[in-house]
């Protein structure tokens, strides 16, 4: 008799069967037994056939050779964020044209190292060059008449208290005068008209000398506002030329800070107008790192994190300065500070790559990243029993780092664990490895 609980092997059972069928054909036809054996026979077959599918199913073979193995273990886990980004100089400027000329010549190419007074490019423009001489001109002119006033104003000053000098002479001689012929009137030595053209001499005298008086009085204060008229146009002619010379300066189009020439936007013969972008001029020695991080990973950057940027020849360590708010093609750009003194490799649009630490994790039970790792907190994986079995076994993730994954529940520490990619085996319970 068969059980169907009983464990028999796919051999045992086909020979069952066999024996089953030679039985049946044996027997009359239309027995009960003939019956009952052809349902026996249907039953083994089906058994058989389950047996075999499911033993397929729970246990398959894979090569040593083509796994990777990883045993658990405690350590520490830093939680980080990967990023690419680039070395960007906290101090730039573009220098522009500061009036309308031709380019002549280009002395420098971008990636030159540059001191303030290196120039870059030359340009020149005739009309700027004869307006400037020809303000410095009127300029000289209106200086010698500021001198020639000057001089004048000296010499009106002396013929008025010249003049207020001999009029107070004057006036003395007809106080006098009319002193005298007083007392020849009241003698009736001399006639009215005399005595009378003697008071009128002096009141006249009189009233003239307060009119020159008052006219030095103020001739000083005149002479100031004229002075002023002068030397205000001239400050107008002076500012003027300042502003000439500057833009004939800067037709010697010099780099005005240390640094790298980072591009020049106008070529040899170029007519350029005021305000056109001629070159970029970056620091080397102030530069930063923007990277540019993904906007599902942005959440856990805070200001101030701690930063490692890998230049691929040296390691700088810096932190988070800026959270850009804006999300540009799926990614954030995040600032980060360096220290002033940077490896020489270190200029301005260097690649480089950041790793931002999030998290540190102290004493964990930690295994290698599997090859077909996910972020989940529930997964498999096959952990060996001994050098030729191993056993999917279930287990809870927590934490993750670039290369580490921590380990909460499912393996214990000192187990090992196959970490190559075993997709194809999830049906799969048991692996036999040879």
């Amino acid at each position: 008799m068969i059980f169907l609980g009983s464990k028999l092997s796919p051999s045992t059972s086909i020979a069952i069967a066999m024996k089953t069928l030679a039985e049946f054909q044996s027997q009359p036809k239309n027995s009960r037994f003939k019956i009952i054996s052809l349902s026996s026979l249907v039953l083994i077959v089906v058994v058989v056939l389950f047996a075999v599918n499911q033993s397929e199913q729970a246990q398959a073979t894979i090569d040593a050779k083509n796994i990777y193995i990883g045993q658990v273990k405690y350590g520490e886990l830093i939680r980080d964020v990967r990023a690419p980004g680039n070395l960007v100089p906290n101090e730039k400027q573009w220098l522009s044209a500061r009036t309308n000329a031709r380019v002549v010549k280009r002395i420098l190419l971008p990636g030159a190292q540059v001191d303030p007074n290196n120039v870059i490019l030359v340009l020149e423009s005739p009309d700027l060059v004869q307006q400037h001489k020809r303000a410095q001109l009127d300029l000289k002119v209106a200086r010698a008449q500021l001198h020639a006033l000057v001089e004048q104003q000296k010499t009106a000053l002396q013929e008025q208290k010249a003049s207020v000098k001999l009029l107070e002479i004057e006036k003395k001689q007809a106080i006098q005068d009319l002193s005298a012929k007083q007392k020849l009137h009241a003698e009736k030595v001399i006639p009215d008209y005399q005595y009378e053209e003697a008071v009128l001499r002096r009141e006249q005298l009189t009233r003239q000398l307060e009119i020159e008086q008052f006219r030095l009085q103020r001739l000083p204060a005149l002479q100031e506002s004229l002075l002023n008229v002068e030397e205000a146009r001239i400050a107008q002619l002076e500012l003027q030329v300042e502003l000439l010379t500057d833009q004939v300066d800067s037709l010697q189009v010099k780099a005005g800070m240390g640094g790298i020439l980072q591009s020049v936007s106008v070529e040899v013969g170029q007519q350029v107008t005021m305000g056109t972008q001629l070159a970029e001029v970056a620091s080397q020695k102030n530069l930063k790192a923007e990277l540019r991080i993904q906007e599902g990973q942005v959440k856990d950057i805070q200001i101030g994190q701690s930063v490692i940027i890998d230049t691929r020849r040296s390691k700088i360590q810096g932190s988070v300065s800026r959270i850009d708010p804006a999300v540009v093609n799926g990614t954030v750009t995040v600032d980060v500070i360096l220290p002033a003194q940077l490896p020489t490799e270190a200029r301005p649009d260097l690649r480089v790559e950041g790793r931002v630490e999030i998290e540190r994790l102290e004493n964990v039970l930690l295994v290698d990243k599997p090859a077909n790792w996910r972020q989940s907190s529930n997964a498999f994986l096959f952990k060996l029993e001994d050098e030729t079995v191993a056993v999917k076994t279930p287990v809870t993730f927590g934490a993750s780092s670039v290369s580490s994954v921590q380990l909460l529940t499912g393996i214990n520490a000192g187990e090992k664990v196959i970490l190559s990619d075993l997709s194809q085996y999830e049906s799969v319970d048991k692996l036999d490895i040879y």
